[in-house]
């Protein structure tokens, strides 16, 4: 066991995130509420710390407002967290799903947020796997629950599975899904595209020419209504990146 796993088991045993849920069921929910009434960037600041959100606020904001503009809409979202809530509240009116694959953090989120729209999912792959499954589509198939598979997104955030290390999923699948589950027109956010795996499976099945903005390690794609044509695997979005503002909030390094 490493000293980092280690302190992280003190911490989940010592009774500190029990804690902390019952604050963000109760005292910390008018901040959460604030930000979904009018997102701004003290109030996602503030949001950010008090729910323990792993995104920068820029990230957050540039999502939001997209939302924003498009609600009541269709958003899928591939992750489970402290920020799912908020998501949801967003898009009132609309349809919004979140699909995890890690069983205890699935119970954790949708115990502390009843309302939520979760199912529990599985990837079957690793991302040491990535180079080998790039062009070979047929294995990035997914399984959908219910009738998601059959539906088109109007705004899709890719924020999972794990992908930071080999033995973890990756989001081989989950990027390849999101470019076969948008409408024509959708709106599609990547998460961590700071790591070599997620901007080159992006650059792959979403496309560089759909790229319209990158906030700190968040990636947007805006679709029109033509069709999204495939590019070589080994192309670089960083080579040709201009970098632009996303929905009116200003890019900035992070």
């Amino acid at each position: 066991m490493t000293l980092i796993e280690a302190v992280r088991r003190i911490f989940w045993k010592s009774g500190l995130p029990k804690f902390l849920d019952l604050l963000r069921r109760t005292a910390f929910r008018p901040i959460l509420y604030l930000c979904t009434w009018k997102p701004g960037i003290i109030r996602v600041v503030l949001m950010k710390i008090a729910y323990n959100i792993c995104m920068y606020p820029s990230e957050i904001l540039c999502i939001a407002r997209t939302i924003e503009e498009r609600r009541p809409c269709r958003l899928l979202v591939f992750g489970l967290g402290n920020d799912s809530m908020f998501w949801s509240l967003l898009n009132r009116c609309g349809e919004t799903v979140f699909l995890e694959d890690h069983p205890v953090w699935f119970s954790r989120v949708t115990s502390l947020n009843q309302s939520i729209n979760a199912f529990l999912i599985e990837y079957n792959t690793l991302l040491l796997e990535w180079h080998e499954l790039l062009n070979r589509p047929e294995y990035l198939q997914m399984d959908f629950p219910g009738d998601i598979g059959t539906k088109s997104w109007d705004v899709i955030l890719v924020d999972g599975p794990v992908g930071w290390k080999n033995t973890a999923p990756g989001r081989m699948k989950s990027i390849f899904a999101a470019g076969n589950l948008r409408t024509s027109s959708a709106d599609v956010f990547i998460h961590d595209c700071n790591r070599k795996m997620e901007q080159v499976y992006s650059d792959r099945y979403l496309g560089s020419h759909n790229l319209v903005s990158q906030v700190g390690k968040l990636r947007h794609y805006r679709f029109s209504d033509r069709p999204c044509h495939l590019i070589p695997s080994d192309s670089s979005v960083n080579s040709e990146l201009k970098i632009k503002s996303c929905s009116g909030i200003p890019v900035t390094a992070v």
